[in-house]
């Protein structure tokens, strides 16, 4: 038997981030959708194309299995908003969004994505989201995600027309609390959607004979070929 290779993957696939994930959980922001009323998305009325909900605040937006924190310095800023033809810096094709402030060239911009179950922060091996860059007329550029207990990922979005760009890991060998989100170009902003995570489970080892193993049979197969020119040259 070969021994099960331990790894952490990331991908911009989300096709491949699927295989061998389960039991997933999905955010999907457009909860916050046109004609929706009273809840955690408005302060009263109806959500229209362009309304937009903020969450300003050190908890975020967070239901029983996330929580999306925004940073910028010492303060919090987290929008949700809705699409709208008129403003077009928020339709990425996708419906409702979330999104940071925007950076500008002293303050520090961030978000952070908690895993939860059951409300209560709960690590997990499995997580993706789609990213994409506001600002700068929808122009791709870099977005970097750090999940916990790793080293920084540079995520290169695509443009605004082209839409959100996914971002997933999987492993085998850790879990993840929370995955931070920064940007570090001047008047551009983070957007965020369809959060989610789930189970991750590596395929089995396949069987793969040892080295002994194909010694023996080679030589197996070295004496049947002696013994066989042997009986042939006795009956000769």
């Amino acid at each position: 038997m070969s021994p099960l290779s331990a790894a952490t993957l990331i991908t911009n696939d989300r096709g491949e981030w699927l295989t061998g994930v389960s039991g997933l959980l999905t955010l999907n922001l457009d909860t916050f959708s046109s004609g929706a009323t009273g809840g955690a998305f408005t302060s009263g009325g109806t959500v229209q194309p362009g309304n937009t909900a903020f969450y300003s605040n050190m908890n975020g937006y967070f239901n029983n299995n996330f929580q999306i924190v925004g940073f910028s310095n010492a303060t919090n800023f987290l929008a949700h908003t809705l699409a709208s033809v008129a403003q077009t810096w928020n339709n990425w094709g996708t419906g409702a969004i979330l999104m940071s402030q925007t950076k500008d060239t002293t303050n520090t911009v961030s978000l952070r994505v908690t895993f939860r179950s059951g409300g209560v922060t709960t690590p997990v091996n499995a997580f993706g989201f789609a990213l994409g860059l506001g600002g700068n007329g929808g122009a791709s550029g870099t977005i970097t995600v750090t999940p916990q207990g790793m080293a920084a990922q540079t995520v290169t979005t695509f443009n605004q027309a082209s839409g959100l760009k996914f971002f997933g890991v999987t492993s085998d060998t850790q879990t993840f609390s929370y995955a931070d989100i920064t940007i570090t170009e001047p008047t551009r902003w983070i957007v965020l959607d369809n959060i989610e995570q789930g189970v991750f489970t590596a395929p089995p080892p396949t069987d793969v004979p040892d080295v002994a193993t194909l010694v023996c049979v080679g030589t197996g197969l070295a004496c049947l070929g002696v013994l066989r020119r042997r009986r042939l040259a006795e009956a000769a």
